[in-house]
């Protein structure tokens, strides 16, 4: 750090009450500042460079937090953070606790999430666990919405969890690149579960709601049941795959194949394995002066969003008992969804859905989310990692004998 940026950090009045959060995209970096009451006081977004092989990551994560510095007039030292990874995956685990003495509910809570935390540990290597779930709570065999106040001695209890996990060495060079800026990460959350569930109170009345977050290198499928997360799956393709495609099929370099992709986000055009061309008119006399082949580069498109589609939902239909495509209704989310907003794609994987609908997203809006998402569903984590401690060989002993 130059001794000209360590006077001007110091001239800035360094703000604990602030909450600042980024959402790490590939495509673009976003970052929002909200005061005590969650009110926006700043809001940036840093296009990055993605067609080329250059790690802009460090500069563009310095640029934007210095603008917001600016704007605010305070230092920056912490943020909570929103990353989306091909690499997540979910855990599905039950534990049993028998209750034998009274105990608060929040109590039996927090020795469940304890006892979960520490099988993955020691079964699972070089993890990161990012979010708890609580799918299901049975008491005695009977399922039960939450915890009663009081209960009976003697009473078996069954939490079924997702757990959210992530390798840790996809999280070490994030890190460093925000250590570099001299910015700890207060936490860490997926970007597309955090978002998706923000966006659930605008669908209250559906029982299935599943939201497809399609981005730059990944594609997320999360699927709620009741308001309740049921299934999670990533795959590593998304909407620069469909850039490569084009690239390769049309012979163009990168940069044009991205720009004749993006023209066909603000078309209205029919996207078919037919022969008919039901092409915006601009569109197409645009494409002609190019001499792109109009037919070609569509279907080119559409065989990548058809792959898309049934890997992202091939086994949903097989987690998720009564699923049935007529009664879910799907909400595309993500930049890379833009291809969806007014253009009409014919194939049988997008067929039978209840509805199918593009929601478009604001930068604060996908900033915002986290403040309420974090408190509610980060805050038993961050206490188990805090109570998470190496125990002594009696201390283990005496555990063993308490479990039998």
């Amino acid at each position: 750090m130059t001794l000209g940026y360590q006077k001007q950090l110091s001239s800035l009045m360094i703000n604990k009450k602030i909450n600042t959060v980024i959402d790490l995209g590939k495509s673009a970096i976003r970052l929002c500042v909200f005061d005590e009451n969650k009110k926006v006081i700043s809001s940036s977004i840093e296009e990055r460079e993605y067609l080329s092989n250059v790690n802009n990551l460090k500069n563009s994560i310095r640029k934007i937090i210095r603008k917001s510095e600016k704007e605010i007039s305070s230092h920056i030292n912490k943020v909570s953070l929103l990353i989306d990874d091909a690499d997540y995956f979910i855990l599905d685990l039950s534990i049993k606790k028998k209750i034998d003495q009274i105990q608060i509910p929040d109590e039996i809570r927090r020795a469940a999430f304890l006892d979960c935390s520490q099988i993955i540990n020691q079964s699972y290597k070089n993890i990161n666990i990012v979010n708890f779930f609580i799918n299901k709570i049975l008491i005695d065999g009977v399922e039960a919405i939450k915890l009663p106040e009081s209960l009976k001695d003697n009473v078996n209890i069954v939490f079924q969890f997702k757990v959210l996990c992530l390798p840790n060495k996809n999280l070490i060079k994030i890190k460093r690149e925000f250590k570099d800026n001299n910015i700890n990460i207060k936490n860490i959350f997926c970007s597309s579960l955090v978002r998706s569930n923000s966006y659930l109170n605008f669908f209250k009345n559906e029982k299935f709601t599943a939201f497809l977050d399609i981005g730059l290198h990944r594609s997320t499928f999360i699927l709620y049941e009741n308001k309740k997360l049921s299934y999670f799956n990533n795959i590593s393709i998304g909407s620069h795959h469909i850039t490569k495609d084009i690239s390769y099929i049309i012979k163009l370099n990168l940069e044009e194949s991205e720009q004749i992709k993006k023209i066909f986000n603000k078309s209205e055009s029919d996207f078919s394995f037919s022969d008919k061309d039901y092409s915006n008119e601009k569109i197409t006399k645009k494409l002609i002066n190019k001499k792109i082949p109009i037919d070609l580069l569509k279907k080119v498109i559409l065989a990548r969003v058809d792959e898309i589609f049934k890997l992202s939902f091939k086994d949903a239909q097989f987690s998720i008992q009564n699923l049935l495509k007529e009664e879910l209704l799907l909400v595309l989310i993500g930049r890379g969804s833009k291809l969806f907003d007014k253009n009409t794609f014919n194939f049988e994987s997008v067929e039978n859905f209840k509805d199918i609908i593009f929601y478009e997203e604001n930068d604060r809006e996908i900033c915002k989310p986290v403040l309420e998402y974090g408190s509610v569903n980060n805050i038993e984590i961050v206490n188990f990692k805090k109570s998470t401690k190496k125990q002594g060989i009696f201390e283990k002993f005496f555990n063993l004998f308490q479990k039998i």
